[in-house]
């Protein structure tokens, strides 16, 4: 986090033993007492409250400054916390997507593991049929060799039970002649079938792909499992190297990101700086008051000696 231009800086404990402070302190004696009491004391009592007045002064100059830096740090977390918390949301719902489609793709694996069965007999179904097309055709081939053999009168071509073999057989091959496409076709679908079901349900299928992805992303894990922050220019966070006195805000967050250290250090810290930021608004206001009251005491001594000062009583 960058300072800007008014950098705010702690005050000693000894700052009160400096020799300027002390000359302050000290009567210069410039003007000598005169008969009047009462202008003597306020004379004294505003150099008293006139130094305070200063020093308050800078004390209200510290705090604001103070609390300005403060302040643009919260707001610089508060940002950064921001985009952390959207970026947390975009993941959970990409492994709420992931999810759905996880689910959906268990469903397709189980429709088409029933699928492929279900192909499978019909395409036994279908190879029954034509063996036994093939099998009438055979018994039709033995009837019409049986009944050329015997060349009877009584059975002529085209007529009687010769004619009705005719359209049988005329029938019987036009079922035949489907055969190879339609077993073409039924190939083809069980074979797309069988693929189907291997991409989806397999080993390396789009069920285990997901199942691969839910696990990277931990989709299971849920927010606040998690409650160690972790400083980004900690030896902890730079895999116990040692520490630099420049560190850069590099981190590689883990997901879900509402659990990871730096995120949780982000969120610490910027309720760190909401607090202080507080804190230092009610000493600015306290320290104002103070200089405001020191402001009219001043003013009220200043007008109260010019009233009874003797170089003006005795023109």
């Amino acid at each position: 986090m960058e300072q800007n231009s008014y950098s705010y800086y702690r005050l000693g404990t000894d700052w009160k033993d400096d020799p300027g402070y002390k000359c302050c302190l000290e009567d210069p004696n410039e003007t000598p007492p005169g008969c009047d009491c009462c202008y003597d004391t306020w004379v004294k009592e505003l150099k008293e409250v006139s130094l305070e007045y200063k020093q308050v002064s800078e004390q209200a100059i510290q705090i604001n400054e103070k609390y300005k830096f403060i302040v643009e740090e919260r707001d610089k977390f508060k940002a950064w916390l921001a985009d952390l918390d959207k970026a947390n949301d975009l993941a959970r719902a990409v492994c709420d997507q992931f999810q759905v489609i996880g689910s959906q793709s268990e469903k397709i694996c189980i429709n088409s593991e029933k699928t492929v069965q279900a192909i499978e007999i019909l395409f036994c179904m279908i190879r029954d049929l034509f063996e036994q097309l093939d099998l009438l055709l055979t018994i039709y081939n033995q009837i019409d060799n049986c009944i050329k053999c015997l060349n009877s009168e009584e059975l002529p071509e085209g007529s009687g039970i010769r004619k009705c073999l005719a359209e049988f057989l005329k029938a019987l091959e036009a079922v035949l002649k489907t055969r190879a496409e339609l077993l073409k076709a039924i190939m083809k679908v069980v074979r797309d079938a069988n693929v189907l079901h291997e991409g989806i349900c397999s080993d390396t299928g789009l069920v285990a792909i997901i199942e691969e992805w839910l696990d990277i992303l931990n989709c299971d894990e849920n927010c606040g499992s998690s409650t160690t922050p972790v400083d980004p220019c900690s030896d902890e966070a730079s895999g116990g190297g040692s520490s630099s006195d420049k560190c850069k805000l590099k981190p590689i967050l883990t997901l879900p990101i509402c659990n990871d250290g730096y995120y949780l250090w982000v969120k610490d810290k910027y309720a760190e700086d909401v607090k202080a930021a507080s804190d230092e608004a009610k000493n600015l206001v306290e320290i104002n008051k103070k200089k405001e009251s020191l402001s009219a005491c001043q003013d009220s001594l200043t007008k109260a000696i010019a009233e009874v000062n003797p170089k003006e009583i005795c023109k």
